[in-house]
C-alpha cells in the first residue's frame, strides 16, 4: 500500500468521525463521575446529574484514572475516560467517549468453582449496597461442616500495639455465604478500627487444610449516593422498557467500572425492593 493510499485512509477516517460527531444529536446525562473531570463548555467540574450533548467541546481529566460515566436519551450507558492515562489530560469528546463496558451475562446466581469466587470476592474491593451480603455457593465444591468452612483472616494491631493474626469463621445457611456488614471489622464481639487490620484474607478450610482465596478489601459506599446513581439508569431503561435480566447487568456492569464487585444475589433483590425490577 501506498503512503498517499494510507494518508487518504487515515483522511477519510478522521472525516467520517467528525461527520459522525456532527450528527450526534443524542443528549447525554452524567450518571457518576471518579475522580475529576471537568468540562470545558461548561466551564466547571461534571457533577451527577449533569446534561451534556453528543456535539460538546473538550474535557480535562484531573487524574490518569478519572472517568465520567454517562447515560444516553436512549438507555445506553457510555463513559467519559482519560485514554492517555496522563493528569491534566485534554480532549474532545470523540476521543474521550467510550461505550460503557459491556453487561455481565448471569448464567446463575450460584458460584460453583473456586476461580468464580476468586473473580467475585478478590480482584475487585467488594461493595455492599445492604447490611448482609448473600452469596450462593455450590456445596459440592465447597462443603461446610466442621473441617470445612469459609473463614477471614487478617492482622490486627491490638490496643497494646502488638499485631495478632486473627482467624473469623463465616456464617453459612443451607447454600448461603453470609457476610454481615457490621461484623467484618470485629474482634471477640467488638468493633475495631478498619486502619488497625492489614492482610485482609478471604479463606476456605477445606477438610482441614486451609485454602486462600485471595485478599479481600471491602468498601461501604455512600447509600444515598449510590442509589441516586443508580435510579437514574434504573429508571430510564424501564421507560424504555430494557428487559430485567439487562437491567440488572448494566447495574452490575456500572457498579464494577466505578465502585467493585458486587454480591449478585443481594443486587437482584435491591433492584427489586427499591426500583421494582423484576428477578427474572
Amino acid at each position: 500500500m501506498t503512503k498517499f493510499k494510507i494518508f487518504a485512509g487515515f483522511l477519510f477516517t478522521v472525516i467520517l468521525s467528525s461527520v459522525l460527531l456532527a450528527q450526534d444529536n443524542h443528549s447525554y446525562t452524567v450518571i457518576g463521575v471518579k475522580g475529576k473531570v471537568i468540562s470545558k463548555q461548561a466551564g466547571k467540574e461534571l457533577q451527577t446529574g449533569d446534561a451534556i450533548s453528543g456535539a460538546e467541546g473538550e474535557f480535562t481529566f484531573k487524574g490518569e484514572n478519572d472517568i465520567a460515566g454517562l447515560l444516553r436519551d436512549d438507555g445506553k450507558r457510555f463513559v467519559l475516560t482519560n485514554r492517555k492515562e496522563k493528569k491534566d489530560y485534554t480532549c474532545s469528546i470523540d476521543k474521550a467517549m467510550m461505550i460503557g463496558k459491556t453487561r455481565i451475562e448471569w448464567k446463575s446466581l450460584t458460584i460453583k468453582t473456586l476461580e468464580e469466587l476468586k473473580e467475585h470476592l478478590t480482584e475487585l474491593p467488594f461493595i455492599f449496597l445492604d447490611t448482609v451480603s448473600k452469596i450462593k455457593v455450590d456445596q459440592k465444591t465447597f462443603p461446610q461442616n466442621p473441617r470445612s468452612f469459609f473463614y477471614f483472616n487478617f492482622l490486627w494491631k491490638n490496643p497494646k500495639g502488638k499485631a495478632e493474626r486473627i482467624d473469623k469463621k463465616l456464617q453459612f445457611r443451607k447454600d448461603t455465604l453470609i457476610m454481615r456488614r457490621g461484623n467484618i471489622f470485629k474482634v471477640d464481639n467488638s468493633p475495631v478500627d478498619p486502619k488497625d487490620v492489614s492482610d485482609f484474607k478471604m479463606m476456605y478450610m477445606n477438610s482441614g487444610e486451609p485454602v486462600e482465596i485471595g485478599s479481600f478489601t471491602v468498601v461501604f459506599p455512600d447509600e444515598e449516593k449510590i442509589r441516586n446513581e443508580l435510579s437514574m439508569l434504573v429508571k430510564k431503561q424501564q421507560s424504555l422498557n430494557f428487559e430485567p435480566k439487562m437491567i440488572q447487568g448494566e447495574v452490575e456492569a456500572y457498579i464494577r467500572q466505578f465502585y467493585g464487585s458486587i454480591d449478585r444475589l443481594n443486587l437482584v433483590n435491591y433492584l427489586k425492593n427499591n426500583f421494582g425490577v423484576p428477578e427474572k
